[in-house]
């Protein structure tokens, strides 16, 4: 079934509907926030979905969760486009600074993050 769900996303099939992404880095960017670099491992999601503004909610291993807002993309591997997302299944999303939490809260790899969020 993975299988499947790669074959209709490089092949432009349907999106949008539920998606899971695995934190694979987390760092502070300074003078814009904080960067997530996000590897699909669910779903097939719409950049669309995924734009300045929208939200993720973040799952920490522990289980406990909480929203988060896309204030951009990083622009260091490319523009973030459908077509890029399609074929690497990563993106880099740059989140608030104060989203990102503090010592043991703080987002690290290994977390998830989840969409859409309402």
């Amino acid at each position: 079934m993975a299988d499947e769900k790669h074959d209709n996303r490089s092949r432009g099939g349907a999106r949008g509907g539920a998606f899971r992404f695995r934190v694979s880095d987390s760092m502070e960017v300074p003078l814009r926030g904080h960067l997530l670099r996000l590897k699909l491992v669910e779903g097939s999601p719409s950049m669309k979905e995924l734009g300045r503004g929208h939200t993720l909610r973040i799952v920490a291993p522990s289980g406990e969760s909480r929203p988060v807002t896309i204030i951009g993309h990083s622009s260091t591997g490319g523009r973030a486009t459908q077509e890029r997302l399609d074929l690497t299944h990563e993106l880099d999303v740059v989140i608030p600074r104060e989203d990102a939490g503090e010592g043991g809260s703080r987002i690290g790899i290994g977390w998830f993050a989840t969409g859409p969020a309402r």
